[in-house]
């Protein structure tokens, strides 16, 4: 389907998006919701995604093709946590292609929500000429509306598409409605009184800010329409059924390396290999698949067990049904757990 050509529409219109943010903020999560399928692998480990992959969204003559990246990572902490290459320059060639840049900020992390990573600030600068928008994710575990509204304004520089959200004789903060204040940043104009001047650790060039729950698929909406409305007429790059550029066979890996992930501790589920034993669909349209676990000592593979395989049985189970989601189909899934020899 990839190497068909696409059928173009009467007035083809085109967005390619960048969505970058540090590990573990939510990226695939929100892509998931705003393409209201189950594309992108999630966990509440970090490095799930480790390669960049496609999504595309169609809506009418629209067509919406994001790039979800790998967590942006240094050289240093590729090293370290023996990282492939792709995790380490996936967001750095995703902006090459991109027309505009999601950048996400998990608000719930008080030690990075109130300064932009100078990995991701440097690529701002890389690519000026792009336009940017800031995600501030998982607003429904921030109780302070005041402490949203302070991040806001320190990630943006007091500034968001080109207005300054600050005046120096504003009134003190105790003076002020924060209900009223948290409307009417919410509505999208953010208003010059909030909060004093700074501009440490965030980019003025934003166009505009979202506060989103992408898990709660709250606020997801504002921006799917933000995008679908920002797409100029442009050809198609896809076809109109094509949904993702990931291999079936690396959907089903990455299903299961992130159920892994969310049932196992610690070190032991990036110690396990997992790989495709046999892949079939049979005459009633039922997708059967085999996938092998195998782990470098005998302690992993009891954990990935677990006491009277409940372990392994829950992995099997939620990896099924979100292949089954994903694949739209009827999924008969065996997963298969021994030690290397």
């Amino acid at each position: 389907l990839r190497s068909l050509k696409p059928t173009q529409p009467n007035n083809p219109k085109l967005l390619r998006v960048a969505i970058v943010g540090l590990p573990n903020v939510g990226k695939s999560t929100l892509i998931n919701h705003i393409m209201q399928w189950k594309i992108c692998s999630v966990s509440k480990k970090v490095h799930t995604t480790r390669q960049n992959a496609r999504a595309v969204l169609v809506e009418g003559d629209t067509q919406i093709v994001f790039l979800d990246t790998p967590g942006v990572v240094d050289l240093d902490h590729g090293r370290k946590h023996n990282l492939e290459a792709t995790m380490v320059v996936g967001p750095e060639h995703s902006l090459v292609n991109a027309d505009v840049v999601g950048v996400m900020v998990d608000v719930a992390d008080h030690w990075r929500r109130d300064k932009l990573d100078s990995n991701i600030l440097r690529l701002l600068s890389f690519h000026k000429d792009k336009d940017a928008f800031l995600i501030l994710n998982k607003i429904d575990q921030l109780r302070s509306k005041r402490k949203l509204l302070e991040s806001i304004h320190t990630l943006t520089e007091g500034v968001v598409d080109g207005t300054q959200t600050f005046r120096k004789n504003a009134r003190k903060k105790k003076e002020l409605n924060e209900e009223e204040l948290f409307a009417r940043t919410e509505s999208g104009a953010l208003n010059r009184e909030t909060v004093p001047e700074t501009n440490s650790g965030g980019w003025p060039h934003f166009k505009r800010v979202f506060m989103v729950s992408a898990l709660n698929d709250d606020g997801v909406e504002d921006i799917r329409n933000y995008l679908l409305q920002s797409a100029k007429l442009q050809q198609w790059l896809f076809p109109e059924h094509f949904v993702t550029d990931q291999n079936p066979h690396e959907i089903a890996l990455t299903t299961v390396k992130s159920k892994i992930l969310d049932h196992l501790e610690k070190e032991v589920p990036y110690h396990l290999g997992v790989k495709i034993d046999t892949w079939d669909i049979d005459t009633a349209g039922v997708l059967h698949i085999a996938i092998a676990i195998k782990g470098s000592n005998v302690r992993h593979v009891k954990n990935v067990i677990g006491g009277e395989g409940k372990v392994i049985r829950k992995i099997a189970s939620e990896s099924r049904q979100e292949l089954a989601n994903t694949f739209r189909c009827e999924v008969s899934l065996k997963l298969i757990v021994n030690k290397v020899e």
